[in-house]
């Protein structure tokens, strides 16, 4: 990833931060908005805290947006560019949320203060932590696909050995 295309995802994640604050307020994790809220126990066990209609829309959409280039020319080496940019979108976005909003500020961003993130590890939510290994992943992946023979390897050469005499 280029400087230029890292400070335009940043301008992104900055936007969105400001948007969420301009929509939720004081008030995260769409608490008082009037949207569907599932807080069943399957998805406390799968996202530890409660899937809205809110959240669910915005992810979508921006990830609708992120997707735009694979309209123009799809690749798997973009997607996974796609996605793991996607994936740190989301971390910088959801912390600058917290650090612009002048209701939580960088002084309360730690454990006990933020009842969405009950987990904490090296001083963060453990959810962004494991976002930031998908990214990685997620990025290194392309590495994989272009060696020859790895994972599986080309169909060509698949086809030539099991049709050989």
């Amino acid at each position: 990833m280029s400087i230029a295309i890292g400070a335009y995802f940043f301008l992104i994640a900055f936007i969105l931060a400001h948007l969420e604050i301009q929509i939720e307020g004081p008030h995260g994790w769409a608490e008082k908005l009037p949207t569907w809220r599932s807080d069943s126990r399957g998805v406390r066990c799968w996202f530890g805290k409660p899937v809205t209609g809110y959240h669910l829309c915005l992810v979508t959409l921006i990830l609708l947006f992120v997707h735009v280039p694979q309209l123009y020319a799809p690749s798997w080496e973009r997607e996974a560019d796609l996605l793991a940019m996607f994936f740190l979108l989301t971390v910088t976005w959801d912390f600058l949320r917290f650090a612009c909003n002048r209701h939580f500020g960088v002084g309360r961003f730690r454990k006990g203060q933020i009842w969405w993130f009950p987990a904490w590890t090296l001083g963060v939510p453990r959810p962004y932590l494991l976002v930031i290994a998908l990214s990685l992943c997620t990025g290194l992946a392309p590495a994989l696909w272009t060696e020859p023979g790895w994972p599986v390897p080309s169909t060509g050469a698949w086809f030539s050995a099991s049709c050989s005499p």
